[in-house]
């Protein structure tokens, strides 16, 4: 007995192999996501060291001139060049790791720290090194994760990594410093000078925050305690 109502219209066998065609397609994308986002960050690593050492560089045509002395062909004087200069950061690091830091450090320091400018910078990135080679622990250690908002506390907010504890005042006003990364490549990001009211303390680790941006939020739920709250819709009415 018909039921006036439309029979429900079958598919067809293209459309169903379009669907999983689609599916295995996004299946492919998943699974070499991660494999795409490393390799994106070592070949933004890896374009950031040929901009400073390549070979069309100041630095890499010291290299490929210094290699001319041994070969005529300009490639090959280069990797010369460059097999040489490796060489020697190794046998600088035996040495050093020898006892010897300690007497290339002061030596260094006397002469460069004694330079207008460049004994700035010089300071500067002796003590970012330290920090890296777990030297400065107490520094480090000062570095801690952060919640941050715009404007009111009901604004956006972001998460950065704090500097240190220390307050600055400027125009009556306390400051704190943070670097907020960059997504899906925290490797840059931006350092920001805050108001010290709107910087919340959080209980989440340096390793959860970069997982965070490099996978462009999606590991959130790893670290951050997710609450579930019926939408709107679903929301009983009394």
């Amino acid at each position: 007995m018909p039921t006036g109502l439309p029979a429900e219209p079958t598919r067809s066998p293209l459309r169903r192999l379009l669907r999983r065609a689609a599916r295995w397609f996004v299946a492919g994308v998943l699974t070499l996501l991660p494999l795409a986002i490393t390799a994106g960050v070592i070949a933004w690593v890896g374009d950031f060291v040929r901009r400073i050492v390549g070979p069309d560089t100041i630095v890499g045509d010291i290299l490929t001139r210094f290699g001319l002395h041994f070969v005529s062909n300009d490639v090959v004087a280069y990797l010369i060049g460059v097999v040489l200069v490796l060489a020697v950061i190794f046998g600088i690091g035996v040495v050093a790791e020898a006892g010897a830091r300690d007497l290339i450090q002061r030596l260094l320091d006397a002469v460069l720290k004694r330079i207008p400018i460049i004994g700035n910078v010089y300071g500067t990135s002796k003590q970012i090194v330290n920090m890296l080679d777990q030297k400065d622990a107490a520094a480090l250690k000062c570095m801690q994760v952060v919640f941050c908002y715009f404007g009111k506390e009901a604004g956006a907010g972001f998460l950065a990594l704090l500097v240190s504890p220390a307050r600055y005042r400027i125009n009556s006003r306390d400051y704190q410093i943070i670097i907020v990364p960059t997504a899906p490549v925290p490797i840059g990001g931006g350092l920001l000078f805050v108001p010290a009211e709107v910087v919340q303390p959080t209980d989440l680790s340096v390793e959860g925050l970069m997982s965070i941006y490099v996978s462009m939020g999606i590991t959130a739920g790893q670290f951050l305690s997710a609450e579930s709250r019926p939408a709107p819709d679903q929301v009983a009415v009394s």
